[in-house]
């Protein structure tokens, strides 16, 4: 039963009644930014080109924050695929931190530089920025490089998108010829019915609750490290990706957390003008994405080795 606090913050986040106050605070964190982020310095975080440099050349891991992950540290607000645990956010906390060899930590590409996004995204970040980072920057490092966390936001939202097909391009090369291991949701299937892992070795997959993921967390990675530490562990499970991603690394594997990169694949394949619900896939940011039917793809169902949900 979720605590009285617990019911205002999500009223507050999501109550009907409050769309329109909220819209007109959001303008005015909007109009704030600028003197946000004069009084609270803005970490150092590195391209998304760069970002996918390094973690192909330096064959390294990444934990990648957005801003679900930023409200469930400083709001404890529960998400809609993860409610909130004290204990994961105080693992993310420790992660944001953390100097761990052979990892590295992303942060929102619009804490580096907004210019490159259409003005709603443009929007989003200075009012999110305004309003979270004040009490979110006493858990970063100052003194540490950053990453960036869009590398698997590589298509919806920006001005330009004739970078999309070299990123996408960029981030296969990653597995190219390497056995993967996925770490996924049940309802995510990452891959099914395109191209995106075509270039690996091949795909096994163990997959986790839709909801709730860090529920099962230590079966997650016991069940993860019977495996070779030479295949690349790729997760999408929300913010229990970057506890497990953290975990691996720390056992000597390279683990990516890949979050969303398969449906913004998809909607560059469609040349989707807006986020649509993706059949057969879990697409949380769309209206009856969560709704999903059964998977009948072959390939995918030859490719899960375990059910941990």
């Amino acid at each position: 039963m979720p605590s009285l606090l617990e019911r205002i913050n999500k009223y507050l986040h999501y109550g009907g009644l409050l769309k329109y106050p909220r819209r007109l605070f959001k303008y005015f964190m909007y109009a704030i930014y600028p003197i946000v982020i004069e009084i609270w310095k803005i970490p150092s975080i590195k391209t998304i080109e760069e970002t996918l440099l390094k973690i192909k050349d330096k064959k390294c891991s990444i934990a990648r924050f957005g801003d679900g992950e930023v409200l469930y540290i400083v709001d404890k607000l529960n998400l809609p695929f993860q409610v909130y645990d004290e204990r994961l956010a105080n693992k993310l906390k420790i992660i944001l931190k953390a100097e761990l060899t052979g990892m590295i930590v992303g942060l929102p590409d619009g804490y580096r530089s907004i210019e490159a996004y259409e003005r709603p995204i443009q929007v989003f970040w200075r009012s999110q920025i305004s309003f979270t980072y004040p009490r979110f920057q006493k858990y970063l490092n100052l003194e540490k490089q950053y990453w960036n966390a869009n590398i698997t936001r590589l298509y919806y939202g920006f001005k330009d998108q004739s970078n999309s097909n070299r990123f996408f391009d960029l981030f296969r090369t990653i597995w190219e010829k390497r056995d993967v291991l996925l770490i996924e949701g049940e309802k995510s299937r990452l891959g099914m019915g395109n191209d995106l892992f075509a270039s690996a070795n091949g795909v096994e997959r163990i997959l986790g609750p839709a909801h709730n993921a860090y529920s099962r967390f230590d079966d997650l990675l016991n069940e993860g490290l019977k495996h070779d530490k030479r295949k690349l562990v790729l997760i999408a499970l929300g913010p229990t990706a970057k506890a497990l991603s953290y975990e691996f690394t720390r056992n000597g594997y390279q683990a990516i957390d890949i979050g969303n990169l398969d449906l913004e694949y998809e909607w560059y394949l469609m040349g989707a003008k807006e986020r649509v619900k993706i059949e057969g896939k879990y697409t949380s940011e769309v209206k009856g994405g969560r709704n999903v039917a059964e998977a009948n793809d072959v390939l995918y169902n030859e490719q899960i080795i375990k059910k941990l949900f």
